[in-house]
């Protein structure tokens, strides 16, 4: 029996690697936690950027630090992103993630403030950001199948109400939408116990 959503389509961007994404942004990424500032500057500066601080990229080693490499390149590489201006503090972790982005065809603008400052890194990062903006705001949602979506979810935050509303809203979503051919990740596995079999 054929489903009735065997021919669902959404609006979505069209990446250069071919992945398909509901949203168009332009993402401040740093490198590192000192980069942080430089980053949310940057953003701030620049209206319809996104910047995505967090604790980590220093005093890290092993696959550790190949884990935070590989975090820093997916997230810039999410096709849900169009563009990126990536901010370190030395040139050589810059230009690794700022590479390892590039390989899906994105545009990529990358900063070091070793030897230049935070002010002159923030200045030349904000000029990038602002011509990505104008590029971004240029591409056009395409029709696509919805079977080209990879959908990543999460419970909730695992309280009262997380049983009662998140997790059956993210069963029912991955009912319906995993035979129309989604991929679907899902983070806190340990959410999903006694489901392994599907």
């Amino acid at each position: 029996m054929a489903s009735k959503y065997s021919n669902m389509t959404v609006q979505a961007y069209r990446r250069e690697n071919g992945r398909v994404g509901v949203r168009n942004h332009v993402v401040i990424l740093p490198v590192d936690d000192i980069s942080n500032a430089a980053c949310e500057a940057v953003a701030n500066n620049v209206k319809g950027t996104l910047a995505i601080p967090h604790a980590y990229g220093r005093l890290q080693f092993g696959e550790d630090l190949e884990v935070h490499f590989r975090t820093m390149i997916g997230t810039g590489a999410n096709p849900n992103v169009h563009s990126v201006v990536v901010i370190g503090i030395e040139p050589g972790w810059t230009k690794r993630i700022a590479d390892g982005i590039r390989k899906t065809g994105k545009e990529v603008a990358e900063f070091s403030i070793e030897q230049k400052g935070d002010f002159e890194t923030i200045r030349a990062a904000s000029w990038a950001a602002k011509d990505f903006v104008h590029k971004a705001t240029e591409v056009q949602r395409e029709e696509c199948s919805i079977s080209e979506l990879w959908v990543s979810t999460k419970c909730g935050e695992s309280d009262t109400t997380t049983g009662l509303g998140s997790c059956p809203t993210v069963g029912n979503m991955y009912d319906k939408l995993l035979p129309e051919g989604i991929t679907g990740f899902f983070g806190e596995t340990s959410e999903i116990t006694g489901a392994e079999h599907i």
